[in-house]
Parts: structure tokens; C-alpha cells; sequence
């Protein structure tokens, strides 16, 4: 098999954050209630297809995927480093060298809130990986999570602040940490788990989830979704998050910013022989309109 090496770009850094911001991120131009692209130029390049964004706590180190559409394949993940002065565009170094046992497809990063873990989906039919902070900063080789992983196609791993797993393979499974380590999994309890339910974004504090539905829950289009906890434990009906945001086009892999002020996603053409796909941000009080009311 041949691998794509992406030669490291460099880029002369503004400073894209206001004074006192905690979250560093590659775009000023701030979304409100309107989704817009996110960091074009940087993320968002024309002619290519990107989606999946997560970044570190600090938003110094941002993840993505590139795609092929042309064979639905997850090609490659691409790094974004902001640095003293400049950002640096690279693939990482554990992506380069990843040994494929079936086919070679990667992507769907997710960097834990801890900055310590990287997950990720390789493979095909696809696992769950992990890879671990190194010394260095850098990540080091994966693994596989075969503890949680299932006997089928494994997607999109989300964390809670307190590190608690989530992923779906058409169905939510949750995975808590068990003597140090993801060691079992359960079924989410929900309606919306009773159907296709994929790429599911955890709130930080396990209040609501965001997650995709295709062919479900009264769309017929990719669409994102939100449900939040009730006082019982039990979630609320999912409710599509709205024209806004939803369009004739596939919105998928939601990701809530690390501070909480945005929520990020895709939206895509189609999924095969797609002609763009794009990572968009917008104001996370977005969802705001969607929560119900205390009881």
C-alpha cells in the first residue's frame, strides 16, 4: 500500500484570539447563531474534502480528516499546530507509519479533554485507537481498544469531562474507566437509540448529546439531533437542531469546542463522489432554544 505523505506547510500566525480567551482558534471571524466555515485556508480548502475537527484544550493543536470521496475512504488525518509564531500543517508522524490489516482508511479523531488520549477509527471494517501522549508532546503508536471495540463497524468516540467514552456503531455504547482502563460498555437507555443514531457528541457534563441521524426520527437526510437528561435519568425526544444548521446536504460529526462556546460539524455534498465537504463553527447557544425547561 502507498501513503500519501502531506508535505509540513507553514503559515505566519495571527494572533486569532481575543485577550483572555483560554481556547486558541485559527479563525477572528467569530460565528453568531449562523454557522459559517471555519479557517479557510487552513482547515477549509477548496477542491479538498475535510471534515471531523477536535482540538486540545488550548486549541494549540487541532485534528481533522481528509477524505476521498471518490472511494468513501477515510484518507488521512491532518494536524494543525499553533506555535510561538507560525502555524505548522502536518500529518503526524503515527498516521504515516500505521500498519493496515484490511484496508487503509483512518479518521474521526477525538483528543480527550486531558490532552492525553487521541482516538480515532482505522481499518476497515473499522476499530477504536488509541494513541497516548508522548514526552515529547507527540503521540505515540496506537493501539487497539479491543475491550470496547464491537463486532461491528465502530464510529466516532466522544469523551465527558470526566472521561467517560461514547461511540456508536448505529447504537450509543458509554464506557467508563474501570481500574485505569475502557473495559466494558452499555447501551444507551433512549428512543433515539432504537434507530440508526451515529456520530454522538457528549456534553461536557453528560447533560445532552448532539448526534447524526440518517433516515430517522422523521428526516430524511443527514441531519443533527439533540436530547438532553431529564431529572430521572432518561432522555428527552430528540429534536433536530433546524434549518440553520441542517440543509439538503449531510450534516454530520458535531463537536463541542473546549470552552464551550461553539459547536463545530461538517456538512457534506453526499457521501460518495461528494463535490465539498467542509467543517463549519457556530455559537453553541445554538441549542439553547432546544432545552426544556426545568422541572
Amino acid at each position: 500500500m502507498t501513503q500519501r505523505i502531506v508535505p509540513t506547510l507553514v503559515v505566519v500566525l495571527m494572533i486569532f484570539t481575543a485577550c483572555g480567551d483560554k481556547v486558541l482558534y485559527l479563525d477572528n471571524d467569530y460565528p453568531a447563531m449562523i454557522p459559517k466555515q471555519y479557517a479557510v485556508g487552513i482547515v477549509n480548502l477548496d477542491g479538498r474534502l475535510q471534515q471531523n475537527l477536535t482540538m486540545s484544550s488550548d486549541g494549540r493543536e487541532q485534528l481533522f480528516t481528509v477524505t476521498d470521496s471518490a472511494l468513501w475512504r477515510y484518507e488521512r488525518m491532518l494536524r494543525v499546530r499553533i506555535l510561538q509564531h507560525e502555524i505548522l500543517v502536518d500529518t503526524p508522524q503515527f498516521v504515516l507509519d500505521f500498519e493496515y490489516k484490511n484496508q487503509w482508511f483512518i479518521g474521526e479523531p477525538m483528543i480527550s479533554p486531558d490532552d492525553r488520549n487521541l482516538y480515532f477509527v482505522a481499518d476497515y471494517p473499522p476499530d477504536i485507537w488509541n494513541a497516548k501522549r508522548s514526552a515529547d508532546g507527540d503521540w505515540d503508536t496506537p493501539t487497539i481498544m479491543k475491550e470496547v471495540s464491537t463486532e461491528k463497524d465502530d464510529w466516532y468516540v466522544t469523551l465527558s469531562r470526566n472521561q467517560n467514552l461514547y461511540f456508536t456503531n448505529g447504537t450509543v455504547f458509554k464506557s467508563g474507566i474501570e481500574q485505569g482502563k475502557y473495559r466494558s460498555k452499555i447501551k444507551l437507555d433512549s428512543e433515539f437509540n432504537t434507530k440508526d443514531t451515529r456520530d454522538p457528541c457528549i456534553s461536557p457534563n453528560e447533560d445532552y448529546l448532539i448526534f447524526v441521524a440518517t433516515d430517522s426520527l422523521n428526516s430524511n437526510q443527514s441531519d443533527l439531533f439533540i436530547s438532553f437528561v431529564k431529572s430521572d435519568g432518561s432522555w428527552t425526544e430528540a429534536q433536530n437542531l433546524g434549518p440553520d444548521i441542517n440543509t439538503a446536504y449531510l450534516e454530520i460529526a458535531p463537536y463541542i469546542s473546549p470552552d464551550e462556546r461553539f459547536l463545530f460539524f461538517s456538512r457534506r455534498e453526499k457521501w460518495q463522489h461528494a463535490a465539498f465537504s467542509n467543517v463549519y463553527w457556530v455559537d453553541l447557544k445554538v441549542i439553547e432554544q432546544f432545552r426544556p425547561p426545568l422541572e
